[in-house]
């Protein structure tokens, strides 16, 4: 068994909660969430797929010709 009474063991213990604590404290803060948002919002786009540009029915405000008839 583990003897309780080796301070040692508490050290290597508090020593090890607190880099944990500090760890979690400074990934769920809010500087560090919109931290990490501007990365990703600054990241450069890399697109893989090899398949055809989808191109999207939208009406952009030009003007419509008239019917041939």
């Amino acid at each position: 068994m583990i003897e309780n009474r080796n301070p040692i063991l508490w050290l290597i213990v508090v020593l090890g909660l607190g880099l944990v604590l500090s760890l979690v404290c400074s990934r769920l803060s809010p500087e560090a969430r919109s931290r990490r948002r501007r990365e990703k919002s600054h990241r450069p786009v890399v697109s893989r797929k090899q398949g055809p540009t989808v191109k999207l029915a939208v009406d952009v405000g030009k003007p419509r010709r008239g019917r041939k008839g």
